[in-house]
């Protein structure tokens, strides 16, 4: 009986021990580091990897809604930017590897949890740390929903978008003008025929308007893109990500991002009209060939934004994930503005 109550002792004292080390964070040098961020009852995870001697940290916002941080971290990403700046990889609320017991799905709740992500790595690595807000895709709708809400522009030193969706009714129409623009041009060439005859006959037939359409477009646009063949296709072993998801985490939920209709507010939340609070220093990074999100939502902040300081690129040979399509100079681009800036 006291063994017993003796070893029950030492493994109490030793959860205590363990259970209230502080965690590590680098300090210096090459960052590995991975941790949550908790936010009702969800509870998100964060990989930090990268170079923290620069005080330079690129915070990506993913795509979705369902979408997964990791999968950014590519070779490319890896070789080109970690060496140069440190790398926040983060699973947003019902998406990647987040884990918890349901919570609310609320648009303003994911504009809230950015705000705690950059409190959280303020806490953790330094005041005097840089941080640039990176949106992609339906991350570039929660990134300018963000900025434009408050002061919340003043916790980063610039915002980088990358075929982003910060106007969803404005995205839509546009992608079905491109898909009937370069279907049409396919056609006459004569290349893949059964594909854009399909597609284009359905645009012609429906609207862009209402989510049921904006489903079936945003299906046609990943499709036309593998049908350009000015888009670069790489070798999928030459964009491995270095991590996978839990599978059934990731799966649990996308299926939940679906049902809770996560991104129906940004129907009605356009953004374009809140541009004009945007000032800090912007960055437009596009795919000339995405049909996803057109480049031409570029052209609306330009023409919407409150900043004197914006970058354009539009990438002649890639799609909606330049990183992916021309890893090597989207990279180099983004980094040199980062220096800069």
């Amino acid at each position: 009986m006291k063994k017993r109550h003796a070893l029950g002792l030492l493994f109490t004292v030793a959860i205590l021990f363990f259970g209230c080390q502080k965690e590590y964070f680098t300090e210096t040098g090459m960052a590995q580091d991975h941790f949550f961020l908790k936010s009702g009852n969800q509870h998100m995870p964060i990989t930090v990897s990268g170079n923290v001697d620069s005080k330079k940290f690129l915070v990506l916002i993913h795509g979705g809604p369902g979408g997964n941080g990791l999968d950014y971290q590519d070779k490319y990403a890896q070789d080109l930017a970690e060496k140069e700046m440190a790398v926040v990889y983060w699973d947003q609320r019902f998406a990647g590897n987040t884990q918890g017991n349901g919570g609310s799905s609320d648009i303003n709740e994911f504009r809230s949890d950015i705000k705690k992500l950059l409190i959280l790595l303020k806490a953790k690595y330094g005041a005097d740390k840089n941080f640039y807000l990176c949106g992609h895709s339906w991350g570039g709708f929660l990134s300018p929903y963000f900025l434009a809400d408050a002061d919340n522009q003043n916790m980063v030193k610039g915002w980088i978008q990358i075929g982003g969706a910060h106007n969803y009714h404005l995205n839509d129409s546009l992608t079905r003008e491109m898909l009937i623009f370069y279907g049409n041009l396919e056609l006459a060439a004569g290349r893949n025929t059964a594909d854009w005859t399909e597609i284009v006959d359905w645009c012609k037939q429906n609207g862009f308007e209402g989510r049921e359409n904006a489903g079936k477009l945003n299906g046609f646009a990943h499709r036309a893109e593998s049908l350009i063949p000015q888009v670069t296709q790489l070798e999928s072993s030459d964009s491995k990500t270095s991590h996978s998801p839990a599978m059934f985490s990731h799966w649990a939920n996308g299926l939940a991002s679906n049902i809770r209709q996560i991104d129906l507010p940004a129907y009605t939340n356009r953004n374009s009209d809140q541009l004009h609070k945007i000032k800090i220093p912007t960055l437009l990074l596009w795919g000339k060939y995405d049909f996803v999100c057109p480049s031409a939502l570029a052209q609306d902040i330009e023409t919407h934004s409150g900043s004197a300081d914006i970058n354009k690129i539009i990438y002649a040979n890639s799609g909606h994930s330049p990183m992916v399509n021309e890893p090597q100079k989207f990279w180099a681009d983004l980094i040199a503005w980062v220096k800069i800036h």
